[in-house]
């Protein structure tokens, strides 16, 4: 059985010069947590890492790409996050004529947005943001049989309670009361907080863990089954409702989402490898025009109809 040797640093900086560039060489050979090995052993993800600055300083100097993502990729805890920030921009850059980064939103508290592109000559504003949803593992294994088998277990609601009315009737000790379809509802409107109320606004949704189902909850509503029986017959009948509580309903709950143009979605780590969909929102105030959903769905690799999750 061969043993894979480690990268040295030397090749490490022949092969991914960009990523040296950014994180700052001294820095790279000193630090306690990304050496060699750590490097060696994911070199997929630090080749893809080198790509996607590749496509970025096709629009953005090298002294800009240092200042907005070294002390990012240093940081082991934001790491992961800001591979998926970066591979997401790059993804929408190679459609775009123009790209700029950390555009200052103007106000009150500094804000800024993560880039803005232009596509066909329309000025899109982009944020970033992943979700990481590991349940049920977030909770305590409990330890099962002879051989100590660690299971993990829990429960969650499936509609938000304060969306329906009805109160969640759970016991168990691992039962989370809000659905995830609700958390990242929330994580949507804080990210449009920080893009210009006008304009067209694209999020950049990067899946590190969880289902992509929930996104699509979240956006259309969560789905119920209506069951009845009939008094005569007994024949049971049923009808799936889409409840409006979702991003983009026509209604009410879809008023603070009006300026979400649209969601980029990604996973990075599936088996069959990186996947893609676009949610354009068809009741925003400034959709996405035909021309642009064209060219963002022209960037993504062996891009392939998804069936839907809900």
């Amino acid at each position: 059985m061969a043993i894979l040797k480690n990268m040295t640093f030397d090749e490490i900086a022949f092969s991914f010069p960009l990523v040296v560039f950014v994180v700052g060489e001294k820095w790279l050979r000193k630090n306690d947590w990304c050496d060699e090995e750590y490097i060696s052993t994911r070199l997929e993800h630090y080749k893809r890492l080198e790509n996607d600055l590749k496509s970025l300083e096709a629009h953005v100097r090298l002294p800009k790409l240092k200042s907005t993502y070294n002390a990012l990729l240093r940081d082991k805890n934001s790491f992961w996050n800001i591979l998926y920030e970066i591979h997401g921009i790059a993804l929408v850059s190679k459609v775009a004529s123009r790209l700029e980064l950390k555009i200052p939103l103007g106000g009150v508290g500094n804000k800024d947005f993560d880039a803005r592109v232009n596509i066909s000559g329309t000025s899109v504003n982009i944020e970033c943001t992943t979700r990481r949803d590991e349940f049920p593992f977030y909770f305590s294994p409990m330890i099962v049989g002879p051989n100590k088998i660690p299971v993990y277990s829990g429960t969650r609601a499936t509609v938000d309670p304060h969306d329906t009315g009805v109160a969640d009737y759970a016991q168990e000790t691992n039962h989370i009361a809000i659905p995830e379809a609700t958390v990242i509802r929330q994580a949507l409107l804080d990210k449009l907080s920080q893009l210009p109320a006008p304009g067209i606004n694209l999020i950049l949704l990067g899946q590190r863990a969880g289902s992509r189902g929930d996104l699509e909850t979240a956006l259309f509503g969560p789905v119920s089954v209506d069951f009845w029986c009939a008094a005569e017959t007994r024949e049971v009948e049923s009808a799936v409702v889409q409840l409006p509580h979702g991003a983009y309903d026509t209604g009410a709950n879809g008023n603070p989402f009006r300026q979400l143009s649209g969601v980029l979605w990604f996973g990075l780590f599936s088996v069959s490898g990186p996947e893609y969909k676009l949610y354009p929102n068809p009741n925003a105030t400034s959709p996405l025009s035909q021309d642009v959903v064209a060219k963002l769905e022209s960037a993504m690799p062996d891009l392939r109809p998804f069936p839907s999750a809900l």
